[in-house]
């Protein structure tokens, strides 16, 4: 093989033995990792909280439409990289007119891989999204389209919703907000003085949620860090915490700055209480 990012019959059954594009949740593998494409910079790996494991994600806008989908409610699974069968999407060029992508080198049928299949829960029961992720100014190239045309007729033939996520679906607010809060979501690992110790303050913390409904984040954090004696910066680490993992909620299209007012952030009960339990 030319290149180590070239596919031949050998190395597609290679990865079909691996169990590439099989499984779900945590045991899912995508069909392509960052390893198997060329590197410009912008393919990453991302722990997922959903679904416990590292996804494989080939683009800033793969990455921006995941941090998406791993926060919203109702997304029980994403499975990245995910391949179509390549005898139907062989039909379906065939049958479109549209010539099959090959592997440069071999001339080997590649395997078509849909960037996001999502499994979501919705009106009481399970459903699965097919999800290409494309910048908007990909949308007007002849080619592009033609393979997009490919992975439409794959999906809907299978009574899968199919579409098109591009920048302008992926609010920057929001986006931001998702980033601010994602660091914070696991602190397990944080040193903390003493076991127990983050768990009592994020009770009291939850305490003043209702107490001071007219201050502002920062009057509120820089209040508590002094009261409680905490390093500063501590409790606005607990406030996005909080926030990363839903205990407290508030409207992520709104920027969470300094001035955000504490009458903003809304307490989810049943995860509070049992944040505040330990």
């Amino acid at each position: 093989m030319a290149s180590r990012y070239g596919f031949d019959e050998a190395k597609i059954a290679r990865f079909r033995k691996e169990g590439r594009g099989q499984g779900a949740g945590p045991d899912y593998k995508p069909w392509l990792t960052v390893a198997d494409v060329p590197s410009r910079g912008r393919a990453q790996r991302m722990p997922g909280f959903l679904t416990k494991r590292i996804h494989h994600l080939l683009s800033d806008l793969e990455r921006n439409a995941f941090l998406i989908f791993d926060s919203s409610e109702g997304v029980t699974d994403i499975r990245e990289q995910f391949p179509m069968d390549a005898d139907e999407t062989l039909a379906i060029a065939e049958d479109a007119g549209i010539r099959h992508p090959v592997d440069a080198t071999s001339r080997v049928p590649l395997v078509q891989t849909t960037d996001f299949l999502l499994d979501l829960y919705r009106d009481g029961g399970g459903v699965t999204v097919a999800r290409a992720v494309k910048p908007a100014s990909e949308l007007g190239k002849p080619r592009v389209v033609e393979k997009l045309e490919i992975e439409r007729r794959y999906w809907t033939s299978r009574g899968v919703d199919w579409g098109i996520v591009t920048e302008r679906e992926l609010p920057p607010v929001l986006l931001a907000n998702l980033e601010l809060l994602r660091s914070s979501r696991d602190i397990d690992q944080l040193m903390q003085p003493h076991e127990g110790y983050f768990q009592a303050r994020m009770h009291i913390l939850d305490a003043e949620l209702d107490r001071t409904p007219c201050a502002t984040l920062r009057e509120l954090v820089q209040d508590m860090d002094a009261r409680l004696g905490m390093e500063a910066g501590s409790t606005l680490l607990l406030v996005h915490h909080l926030l990363a993992t839903k205990a407290w909620r508030t409207d992520l299209m709104r920027p969470i700055t300094d001035a955000l007012p504490i009458s903003a952030i809304r307490r989810e009960p049943a995860v509070s209480a049992g944040r505040a339990s330990g």
